[in-house]
Order: C-alpha cells, then sequence, then structure tokens
C-alpha cells in the first residue's frame, strides 16, 4: 500500500514544499517591511480567520502553498524542459559526433553513451534491412546521414515516450517517475530557496559578514540543486533510450527496421 501512495507523495511533495517556502519567505518579508499594527488585513477578514479555527487556517495555508508551488514549479519544469528540447534541435544529422555548446549544454537531456547505443541499434537494423530487400550483387554500405536522421527522431521521441510506459513497461515507468520526480522536486526549490534566504537575513540581528556568508552559502546550494536536478532529468531519459537500444520498447523512428536482435549482437 504504502508502494502505491509514493508515486502520487512525489507528485505533491515537489509543489507543497515549494509553496511553504513562498509562504514563509513572503511572511518573513511582509512582517519586517509591514508589521501587524500596520493592518494589511480588514477586519472581516481577520474575522474569518478566526472563523476558520487553527486547523481551518492551516488547511487554507497548505492548499494555498500547493497552488503556488504547483504554478511556480510547473513554470520552472517546463521552461527547463524547452531548453532541453532546443538542444536537441540544434543537433543535426551531418555532425551528430559534434555535440553544440555553449549553456545549452547543460540541458543535454539524453546521455552520450544512450545516445551512442541508439545509434548503434538503428546502424544494426539498417544493415539487417539490407540483409533482406538487397540481392548479394548489390554494393552494401551504411548510409550514414539516414541512420543519424533517424538516431536524432529516436532521441527526441524519447523525451515524449514515457505516457507509453504506464501500460506497456510499469516497472520502467515506475523508475522513470522516481527519478523525474527527484529532479522536478529540485526545481520547484530553485526560486523560493534565495528568495527565504534574503527574507531570513533580514531578520537576523547578525553582523553583515554573516548575511554574506549566509546568501553564498545558498546560492551554492541552489547551483548543487540546479546541477543534480538536470543530472536526474537526464537519467530519467537516457534510462527510455537505453531501453529503445535494447529493444524493450518500440520507438516510431525505428519501426521500418524493427527487427528482433540476439542477446549476443545488443
Amino acid at each position: 500500500m504504502l508502494a502505491s501512495l509514493l508515486p502520487g507523495f512525489r507528485d505533491v511533495r515537489s509543489a507543497l514544499v515549494a509553496g511553504y517556502m513562498w509562504f514563509c519567505a513572503g511572511w518573513l518579508l511582509i512582517g519586517h517591511y509591514h508589521p501587524p499594527s500596520a493592518g494589511l488585513l480588514g477586519r472581516p477578514a481577520l474575522e474569518l480567520l478566526e472563523l476558520f479555527g487553527t486547523g481551518g487556517r492551516l488547511a487554507a495555508i497548505s492548499v494555498l502553498c500547493l497552488l503556488v508551488g504547483e504554478v511556480t514549479g510547473t513554470v520552472v519544469q517546463s521552461a527547463f524542459f524547452q531548453l532541453s528540447v532546443a538542444y536537441l534541435r540544434r543537433l543535426t544529422a551531418e555532425h551528430l559526433d559534434r555535440r553544440p555548446g555553449g549553456p545549452l549544454t547543460v540541458f543535454r537531456p539524453i546521455s552520450t553513451r544512450a545516445l551512442s547505443r541508439v545509434r548503434g541499434r538503428i546502424r544494426l537494423d539498417y544493415r539487417r534491412h539490407q540483409e533482406s530487400t538487397t540481392s548479394d550483387a548489390t554494393p552494401r554500405g551504411d548510409d550514414r546521414h539516414e541512420v543519424d536522421r533517424l538516431t536524432l527522431e529516436a532521441v527526441q521521441e524519447a523525451l515524449y515516450m514515457w505516457p507509453r510506459l504506464v501500460v506497456a513497461k510499469p516497472e520502467l515507468y515506475a523508475e522513470f517517475s522516481r527519478l523525474k520526480g527527484e529532479s522536478e522536486f529540485r526545481d520547484s526549490l530553485l526560486l523560493p530557496l534565495p528568495l527565504l534566504a534574503v527574507a531570513v537575513c533580514v531578520d537576523l540581528s547578525v553582523p553583515p559578514w554573516v548575511k554574506t556568508l549566509l546568501l553564498v552559502a545558498t546560492v551554492l546550494a541552489d547551483g548543487y540543486l540546479f546541477a543534480q536536478a538536470r543530472q536526474r532529468f537526464r537519467q530519467a531519459h537516457s534510462m527510455i533510450a537505453h531501453s529503445i537500444a535494447d529493444g524493450t520498447v518500440s520507438s516510431a523512428a525505428m519501426g521500418a527496421w524493427e527487427s528482433p536482435i540476439p542477446p549476443g549482437e545488443r
């Protein structure tokens, strides 16, 4: 029963934790610059909060945090996903061996090994297709451009293949969901973490150098979370790419040449 609850918990955890961080940061900043005596809430709003009671207020705050965290987390994750798509679009069949450099390299969604294995699988399927459709007198060889083109299509498809795993490969989807959830959790913390650190420093009665040290440590921690999130994202989608190379998951890009491969030739 606990195992069945974990996927749902992972979905809620990222948004809820991020939302509470946003809430705490806002509470500290508003409380510092606008103390309660300033009367931010009107009398009807205060009476309504009193009517809710402690439990009702906690429930309302939790729902609010969940919504805020869900929105901000989704925006960040969508932006990073589009950057990963943009990286793949920079790859071309003519220069597949020369990976594009620059900042987009950080958002590389597939590992080099996974890409090479998909390429090798497509090359082997291409040779098998040639052997079955051409005579012995016909010259044979790899059409490198065609192989690399299909490799790119298969790799790009891996970014959108996960919904099919729910029914086709539940065990693979469970591992993919775990890695993707870890990535999303870290992405959700990237924005509220530094804001919360600033809010805490505003209320701390310590020397400026201590606040500076805390902020620097927060920036380093934020960078570490970002690097971990990108690594988990890459691991999740590389796992799908490896499954395509193994033949355990079918790809539309390889459909024309799909054929079983003996284990010794993989």
